[in-house]
């Protein structure tokens, strides 16, 4: 609850007291008021009978209101809710009215206010925590990985310094639910090397929901979810919009982009766009070769009002990216191999450039989408939805054909969905609602060699239920969901032989959860569900070369008679013993809000059966040359730990905000750590915020210091060099190992500086301030390369 919903329930307490001792009016004036996009009822609404300032009152629990009156008949009343437009109306004292609020986008940009708003039946008794637009714009090239790293819990994987994935409590990649706009992300969602398409400054706001929300959002939310949201689109709104251009030292890049919006009384519309071309990066001490991006993006939108319960909503958006990959990933021979471990620099390091070479990336995302929500009444509502995306990958190697993608990729995603949200009494109301889920994959032909992950078709049925019990100060949440997935493969064998496979999965999923508001300040959480998640297709056919590694999944490989790892054939899944993976999680969360100051810690454990991770085997010779070797393998594992923040407002302008986060994990067959997993961080942030300081309407000052810690939970350390001398033997029962030891722990420095006039800004964002030589744990290059230098970033914003 927002330190404003706080508030207005101590009005609503207050105003109560005061209609109590107006009981000798005849007359009430009745109604409810909610979320004209969501739906949702607004809780502590203040409501006013305009002329008669005594005569007012807050929303209750289910947006509901009366005021007592001397006199019948129609009057006019004003309704205000922080987030909101105010609204006059008038209404009568002979039936319940129905109101509709109009986000209002200059002041929704609260993480509180967001954070409450993005809640639904399913997800309230779990950890959300949301960023607002504010901190979008100010990170204008940031990736969706990066700018959620800010949230305690949250941290990413890199493959260098374009490719970044979001690692929420431990989990990624399929285990992440991406929501883009309301829709399952479809893209190649696997491997640290592949990041979501997202341009996070088409984004209104970004939430991350920590905890297994797959009750609600499927398989794919098993760790939980990330929820980006697309611009209101409010109707009445006059013509408005924004301008940015920016320049970064790292990288000598330069982005800008575009928005723009205008609401009419039933239509409302709203387009943008931004392109950002960064050249090689540095590390502090040296030039990071082949490291720039080209991005590219356009969105937009259009809202209609068909009728007063009827509105449809259509988006489009289109993302093209080139990511270059570090030259000194790659090596020819085995001493070349060796020597790209061992060098304190990279073996490779050329003059500044823009041009993108082998390795790269070249990736494409269209999404079109469709929304329909009809209003039956204020509390039961109809939502259809249904997307088509496309999604086209390829990547290229040095090699000999190197004009020739050695992976190429087209999947298309068609997502279908209808959710109806009801209210069955005073105290129960919930959603139930069904999905349909089409994919195909499939690989264009012209690389020449065998393909990394095979053809496939997937089709998924859902279905799901979520009802909610209030209960005084309390809400019990009780969620089912039910899943179907059909699979069909068909690929080739090493030996260029053809293979197929049909197999399916399903599951059940249930959890149960408790809010309770002890206190008008204290609120706590608690959630305990079951979630599954069927392996995905690069987990069971990788097969071969991927950027700087090779990878065999869980069906591409076996052990024959002598105990040898063989990979001439493809296992079926009827014979081999793979699983789907399957959770049990228990997040706990409290926090407590006083006048100056916010709290709030979460607790959690997660038990996962059949858990799906990679890890290294060896080195395996290729007509490249020797490359590390990967395989995927499967264990029970144990995730447990902690993640706090603390806010607090030391007067007007000075805030503190501190906070950190701290994951234990094992594979608990084995007794041993599991791989790459997130260290203990650390992260403070100081902040002056005052408006009309000299010149300026308004300034913003922050700095933030960070450390990491070294991981201590790491596997143990076999060198390239041992293995490819022949000084240590691996196989499928050895002790799990990394090809070096984690790095030592990081201090950074960052800072942001901000200045306003009229529609006018200019910010100033500063990433590792102290020129600070690391290596992140968490990326991929750390074994061939320093992480990024110093980045200063001057950004100038045009309002109107």
């Amino acid at each position: 609850m927002s330190k404003y919903m706080v508030l207005m329930t101590a009005l609503y307490l207050f105003l109560g007291n005061g209609v109590a001792m107006a009981q000798t009016a005849n007359f009430t004036l009745d109604g409810i008021v909610y979320d004209a996009e969501s739906k949702a009822p607004l809780v502590g609404a203040i409501v006013t009978v305009l002329g008669k300032q005594d005569h007012r009152a807050a929303t209750d629990q289910f947006g509901k209101f009366s005021i007592p009156v001397f006199t019948a008949g129609p009057q006019e009343i004003q309704i205000t809710y922080l987030g909101f437009k105010p609204i006059k109306v008038t209404i009568t004292t002979d039936k319940q009215a129905t109101i509709q609020l109009e986000p209002d986008e200059k002041s929704l940009g609260t993480v509180e206010v967001r954070s409450e708003r993005i809640r639904s039946e399913g997800t309230k008794s779990l950890s959300i925590e949301s960023i607002d637009r504010e901190t979008i714009s100010r990170n204008q090239t940031a990736s969706l990985g990066t700018i959620l790293g800010n949230i305690q819990g949250v941290t990413f994987a890199s493959f260098g310094s374009n490719i970044q994935l979001p690692i929420i409590h431990g989990l990624y990649g399929n285990r992440i639910l991406i929501l883009n706009n309301g829709f399952k992300h479809g893209f190649q969602n696997w491997g640290s090397d592949h990041a979501p398409e997202i341009d996070i400054q088409s984004a209104e706001s970004i939430s991350v929901i920590k905890g297994a929300a797959a009750v609600r959002f499927g398989p794919d939310a098993l760790g939980g979810a990330v929820v980006t949201e697309s611009h209101g689109m409010p109707f009445n709104s006059r013509l408005s919009g924004s301008a940015v251009a920016g320049f970064q030292t790292n990288g000598r890049g330069f982005n800008t982009g575009l928005n723009l919006s205008e609401g009419y009384e039933n239509f409302s519309w709203h387009v943008g766009g931004n392109f950002n071309i960064v050249g090689d990066r540095h590390a502090p001490d040296y030039m990071l070769t082949n490291t720039g991006a080209r991005e590219y993006s356009a969105y937009g939108g259009a809202k209609f009002k068909i009728s007063e319960n009827l509105i449809a909503k259509a988006n489009y958006s289109f993302m093209r990216q080139n990511l270059g990959i570090l030259r000194a990933s790659i090596g020819s021979s085995g001493a070349a191999l060796i020597r790209n471990f061992e060098a304190d620099r990279p073996v490779i390091i050329r003059d500044f450039s823009y041009d993108i070479n082998e390795p790269n990336q070249f990736v494409s995302h269209h999404l079109a989408s469709l929304k329909l929500d009809w209003s039956i009444d204020p509390d039961n509502h109809v939502s259809f939805r249904y997307a088509f995306q496309s999604n086209g990958r390829q990547e290229f190697d040095v090699r000999r054909n190197a004009d020739l993608p050695i992976i190429d990729l087209t999947l298309t995603t068609q997502d279908i969905q209808a959710d109806y949200s009801h209210k069955l009494s005073d105290r129960i109301q919930g959603i139930v609602g069904g999905q349909i889920l089409i994919q195909s994959n499939s690989n264009n032909p012209g690389t020449g060699i065998t393909p990394f992950i095979p053809n496939y078709e997937g089709f998924r049925v859902s279905m799901f239920l979520v009802e909610t019990l209030q209960r005084g100060n309390s809400e019990w949440e009780l969620g089912l969901r039910y899943d179907y997935e059909r699979n069909s493969v068909a690929g080739r064998e090493r030996t260029q032989a053809p293979f197929s496979d049909n197999f399916s999965f399903s599951n059940f999923t249930a959890a149960l959860g408790y809010v309770a508001q002890v206190n008008p300040s204290t609120t706590f959480r608690s959630n305990i569900g079951t979630g599954w998640r069927p392996p995905n297709m690069a987990e069971l056919y990788s097969f071969g070369q991927h950027e700087a590694r090779q990878l065999f999944g869980l069906l591409r490989y076996f052990e024959d008679a002598e105990g040898n790892l063989q990979n001439d054939r493809v296992v079926s899944m009827a014979e081999s013993s793979v699983e789907a993976e399957q959770s049990y999680k228990w997040v706990n969360e409290l926090e407590i809000r006083g006048e100056k100051g916010r709290f709030s810690t979460s607790v959690y454990a997660n038990y996962i059966a059949n858990f799906i991770f990679w890890r290294p085997i060896g080195v395996v010779g290729t007509l490249r040359g020797p490359m590390p070797t990967y395989i995927f393998d499967q264990a029970n594992a144990f995730f447990t730990g902690v993640d706090f923040t603390y806010e607090w407002q030391h007067t007007t302008n000075w805030s503190s905000k501190i906070g950190g986060s701290y994951i234990w994990s094992q594979n608990v067959e084995r007794n041993e750590p599991l791989i790459n997993q997130p260290p203990i961080n650390i992260n403070y942030e100081l902040a002056f915020d005052k408006r009309n300081l000299g010149p300026f309407d308004r300034v913003q000052i922050a700095l933030q210091p960070m450390y990491t810690f070294r991981q201590f939970q790491a596997p143990r350390e076999v060198s390239i060099r041992d293995i490819i001398e022949g000084n240590v033997t691996i196989n499928l029962e050895s002790e799990i190992f990394d090809f070096l030891a984690p790095p030592p722990g990081y201090f950074l420095l960052n800072g942001f500086a901000k200045a306003e006039k009229g529609n006018l800004g200019l910010s100033l964002q500063v990433h590792n301030a102290l020129n600070t030589r690391y290596r992140d744990y968490l990326n991929a290059m750390r074994f061939f390369a320093d992480d990024l230098g110093r980045n200063i970033q001057l950004s100038i914003h045009y309002k109107f």
